[in-house]
C-alpha cells in the first residue's frame, strides 16, 4: 500500500525536520523539491512557462527555473505578486535568479506579455498555490487558471494543482487541469480522490528526504493484494473456504442474485447458498448449479446462517415493506458478518442506527445516490464531501463503508481509509455492484476480516475491469465479464 497524507501532516513533518536540524533546512527541502521538479520537467518540451504565486510552492518553482536555465533550457517566469510579498524561502530563491531569467509580474487580465509567453511556451509549470491554501480563489487567480487550461499546453502542477483541495480532492471554484503532478515527500490524498484526481493527471512523487510517517490513509496497490489474498492450502476441502449465504433477487431483478452468487463462488467461497423466491432460484439454477437454495423466510435464513460465514443482503431485493422487515430482522439476529448492498441499504434510510445493533461486523456498499438517500442528503453533498462523509458514517455506525465509484473509498470504523487506484467508465453499468458484493462476501467466507475483504474485493473488481477494457473497450464490459475475467486478473498480479 502507498501512504497518503493530508496538508497538516506534511506541514508538521517538514516543521519537525527543520526544528530538529536547523532553520535553514527549509531551504534545503525547497532545493531538493525544485530540482526534482526540474528533472521531471526536462522530459517535456521547452520553452517552459513557470507561473508563481508568493508562497513556498512558488519557491519550488523558482528553484526549478534556476535548474532548467542552468541546463540551457528556455524559461519564462511570471509572478502574481511583488517580490516583497514572497515567503522568506521563495524570496531567497527569487534573488538567485533575478536578472538572469526573465521574471515579469502579471499585471491584469489584458497582459500581453503573459499571453505571448503562454502562446510561445510548450510546457506550463503551475506553482501558484500549494498545499497550504484550500480557500476560494480570487477572480484574478481564476482568470489565470482559465487562461492556462484554455491554452491546451502541457501542464505540470507543482505538488498539487492550484484549486484542488489537497486533503479531499474537492474543487472550490476553478482548478488547474494538469497532465502531470509532481508531488513531494508523500502523495496527498486529494490527488487520488475525484474530482482532484481528474485534475492531477499522472502523479509522480519526488523523495525530498522526509522521515517515515504514521498515517491512516492509503492507496491500494498490487503488493497489498498479493499479501492479502486468502491462502489456498493443497490439503483443504470445500469446508475450509467457508459458506456465503445470499439474500438477493426478486421477480423484477433475478439477475442480481445470479451475479452476486456466481461472484462469491468464482472468488473462492467453498459453498454458496441463495435465499430467494422459488421463481428466482429456478431461473438461476439452470446456469449456476453450484448455488444451493434456501427458503425465503426469516427462520430458514437464520437457520442456514448458523452454517454460514457471511450474509450478503440486498442485490435485486426491492424495497417492499416485507423486505424491509426481513432485512432489519437479519441485521439484529444473524450472528455472522453482513454485506449490505442496494435495497439492503435503501430500506434502512429511516432507521440507519439499527446497524449498531448487529452482532457482527457490517459492510455497506452504496453508490453515491444510495449513500445520499441513506444519509438524507442530496447527491452534490455526497460528491463534494465523499471522504468526510464516508469516514464519519463508518465511525458513527461502527461499520465499514465502501463508497463505490471512480477511486472507490473504503472507510473503517476506526477512520482508516483506503482508496482504490481504479477509475473505469466501463463499470458504470447496472450489475457491476452486485458482482462486487459477491466478491466481498466470498472473501469473508474464506476467512478474511470484513474490512480487509472489502479492500481486496474492491481492488480485484477494479483490476479485473481494467483487464477487460483492454479487450472489450469501456463500452462493452458486461457485469458477468468481471466473473469470467477474474482468474486472469489474479494471475496477472501474482505473476508480476
Amino acid at each position: 500500500m502507498i501512504k497518503l497524507v493530508n496538508s497538516e501532516q506534511i506541514r508538521s513533518l517538514e516543521k519537525s525536520l527543520v526544528d530538529k536540524i536547523s532553520p535553514e533546512w527549509s531551504l534545503t527541502l525547497m532545493e531538493v523539491a525544485g530540482s526534482g521538479l526540474a528533472e521531471i520537467a526536462r522530459e517535456y518540451k521547452e520553452p517552459y512557462l513557470i507561473v508563481c504565486g508568493k508562497g513556498n510552492n512558488a519557491g519550488d518553482g523558482l528553484v526549478a527555473a534556476r535548474y532548467l536555465n542552468n541546463l540551457g533550457s528556455k524559461v519564462f517566469v511570471f509572478l502574481t505578486s511583488n517580490e516583497d510579498e514572497f515567503s522568506h524561502d521563495a524570496k531567497v530563491n527569487f534573488n538567485m535568479i533575478k536578472g538572469k531569467i526573465p521574471c515579469l509580474k502579471i499585471q491584469d487580465e489584458k497582459d500581453n506579455n503573459f499571453f505571448n509567453a503562454l502562446n510561445n511556451s510548450n510546457t506550463v509549470i503551475d506553482c501558484l498555490l500549494g498545499t497550504g491554501t484550500n480557500k476560494k480563489l480570487s477572480s484574478f487567480y481564476e482568470w489565470i487558471i482559465n487562461s492556462i487550461n484554455d491554452s491546451k499546453k502541457t501542464v505540470i502542477a507543482c505538488d498539487i494543482p492550484t484549486g484542488v483541495d489537497p486533503d479531499t480532492g474537492r474543487i472550490n471554484s476553478k482548478a488547474i487541469k494538469a497532465n502531470l503532478t509532481v508531488t513531494f515527500g508523500y502523495p496527498k490524498a486529494g490527488l487520488m480522490i475525484y474530482p482532484g484526481k481528474k485534475h492531477a493527471g499522472i502523479v509522480r512523487v519526488v523523495d525530498i528526504g522526509l522521515p517515515d510517517i504514521s498515517t491512516n490513509q492509503y492507496l491500494l496497490d498490487d503488493k497489498f493484494l498479493i499479501e492479502n489474498l486468502p491462502k489456498r492450502p493443497d490439503d483443504s476441502n470445500k469446508g475450509t473456504f467457508g459458506k456465503t449465504l445470499l439474500v438477493c433477487g426478486s421477480k423484477k431483478y433475478p439477475g442480481a442474485a445470479l451475479l452476486s452468487g456466481k461472484a462469491a463462488a468464482a472468488i473462492g467461497s467453498g459453498l454458496t447458498a441463495l435465499a430467494s423466491t422459488e421463481e428466482v432460484f429456478q431461473q438461476i439454477t439452470a446456469v449456476t448449479p453450484e448455488i444451493t437454495h434456501v427458503d425465503f423466510n426469516l427462520s430458514s435464513i437464520l437457520e442456514e446462517s448458523m452454517k454460514s460465514n457471511v450474509l450478503v443482503i440486498g442485490p435485486g431485493l426491492t424495497a417492499e415493506p416485507e423486505i424491509e422487515k426481513l432485512v432489519k430482522d437479519l441485521i439484529t439476529k444473524a450472528n455472522i458478518p453482513i454485506v449490505l448492498d442496494a435495497d439492503g441499504i435503501n430500506v434502512l434510510k429511516e432507521e440507519k442506527d439499527i446497524i449498531k445493533q448487529a452482532k457482527k461486523e457490517i459492510i455497506l456498499t452504496p453508490h453515491p445516490k444510495e449513500f445520499a438517500r441513506f444519509l438524507g442528503k442530496n447527491i452534490d453533498e455526497i460528491l463534494n464531501n465523499k471522504l468526510e462523509l464516508t469516514k464519519s458514517t463508518a465511525k458513527e455506525l461502527s461499520c465499514t463503508v465502501v463508497l463505490k465509484g471512480p477511486a472507490t473509498i473504503i472507510s473503517h470504523k476506526d477512520e482508516t481509509v483506503y482508496i482504490s487506484p481504479f477509475s473505469n467508465a466501463a463499470l458504470a453499468k447496472g450489475g457491476t455492484g452486485d458482482v462486487l458484493s459477491g466478491f466481498i462476501g466470498g472473501l469473508i467466507a474464506q476467512g478474511l476480516k470484513p474490512p480487509l475483504a472489502a479492500c481486496v474485493g474492491v481492488y480485484l473488481h477494479g483490476k479485473t475491469a481494467e483487464l477487460i477494457t483492454r479487450d472489450k473497450t469501456v463500452f462493452s464490459l458486461l457485469p458477468q465479464d468481471l466473473i469470467s475475467y477474474l482468474p486472469s486478473a489474479i494471475k496477472n498480479i501474482l505473476c508480476k
